[in-house]
């Protein structure tokens, strides 16, 4: 279908297929089957997508980055969406909270970050906190110099061995949330257990303690106060992000049991000449392709007219394309019978990664409450 890709986004689209096909797919098997994805392996592929002009590619032209409009971040994720969760997350993507970088911060972690020579994570939910962020227990007491941490994060990515990790925390003054730079040295900052999980294998998700965890007053990012306001800005471009990996990894389903179908035979002929089977094919795709042009549309109209203009339009890509990978996903394990249950295709790893997306970056229930919202207005909406 022609959805009037420029060409020069197009050229974009194409390098990143390349990257994913001989970069990180052939460490696909390996890290899945192993749950880890070694250190310097990590650190070896972002140098290489940062030599290839794909690292940090949604940071603006301000900071050193390309300064890549929606529509080109969409298809760019969109090819990450080929490969494993835990091998796309080497093509990085530096928060944008880390623009509130100032003063020696820029030199201490923007600019290392951006070299892909600082690993980052991001710690805002708490075990009695998931979609309601408000509700966070860490605090932040000032002390001399600088501030101490007490409280406990979870299911944090990559929280066990970042570089810093961007900290959320109420100051116990007035309880406001606040954003703190907390490097892995901290006396007093510990990694809790490694949480086990469903899917996305070698992409570790840690709990962090902080128990009187000193923190200079240097490390504070922003101003006190706006930690969570400079937090969910960025949800935005989380959510875009996810819709876009998602249409990729239900075109990688749709695309291997099509292959699959035209050779593997059943009472004496190919199973892409079973109708039933052609019509669940027929179903994927167009589920794909009406999940892809919202997707596109969407990232079109953050181009024109804002990202904080097309909220809605967002939760609306990210509802979409969520639920279709796993409809998408069923149907593919569905085709392949035992072959698709079965750890030796792509297929069963789909299947596991895709739940993931429909919690993660505001659950379903959360989209449909903002698309609820634009509709009745916050008087009716729950």
């Amino acid at each position: 279908m022609d959805y009037g890709i420029p060409e020069e986004l197009q050229k974009l689209q194409d390098l990143t297929r390349q990257f994913v096909e001989k970069e990180l797919r052939p460490h696909e098997e390996t890290v899945d089957r192993s749950n880890d994805l070694p250190h310097e392996l990590r650190m070896r592929l972002r140098r290489k997508s940062l030599e290839v002009g794909l690292y940090a590619y949604n940071m603006p032209e301000s900071v050193g980055g390309p300064g890549l409009p929606w529509l080109a971040q969409v298809l760019l994720r969109e090819q990450l969406g080929h490969v494993s969760q835990a091998l796309a997350d080497c093509v990085g993507r530096p928060p944008k909270i880390l623009l509130a970088c100032a003063g020696d911060q820029v030199q201490r972690f923007l600019e290392p970050v951006l070299r892909a020579d600082m690993t980052w994570s991001f710690a805002i939910t708490e075990p009695g906190s998931g979609s309601d962020a408000g509700a966070m227990k860490t605090r932040a007491t000032p002390a001399p110099g600088g501030w101490h941490l007490n409280g406990t994060k979870h299911f944090i990515s990559h929280g066990d061995a970042a570089d810093v990790v961007i900290v959320i925390a109420k100051t116990a003054e007035d309880n406001l949330p606040t954003a703190f730079l907390v490097t892995h040295d901290t006396p007093g900052f510990t990694t809790g257990r490694i949480h086990p999980k469903m899917g996305w294998r070698g992409y570790p998700v840690a709990e962090l303690q902080f128990k009187d965890a000193f923190v200079p007053a240097g490390n504070v990012l922003g101003k006190p106060g706006d930690g969570l306001r400079l937090g969910l800005k960025q949800i935005g471009e989380a959510r875009i992000g996810v819709a876009a990996h998602c249409v990729g990894m239900a075109q990688r389903a749709l695309d291997y049991v099509t292959e699959h179908v035209k050779v593997r035979n059943q009472f004496g002929q190919p199973l892409a000449k079973f109708q039933g089977l052609q019509w669940m094919l027929a179903d994927m795709a167009l589920d794909i392709e009406q999940s892809r042009a919202l997707l596109y549309a969407t990232a079109r109209s953050m181009d024109s007219a804002g990202e904080s203009a097309s909220r809605t339009a967002i939760s609306m890509a990210k509802l979409s394309a969520s639920e279709m990978l796993g409809r998408v996903a069923d149907k593919a394990v569905q085709i392949m019978g035992g072959a698709g249950y079965m750890a030796e295709s792509p297929i069963e790893m789909i299947f596991r990664d895709a739940r993931a997306f429909r919690i993660g970056e505001g659950t379903s229930e959360i989209q449909k409450n903002q698309i609820a919202r634009d509709l009745l207005g916050r008087d009716f909406a729950a």
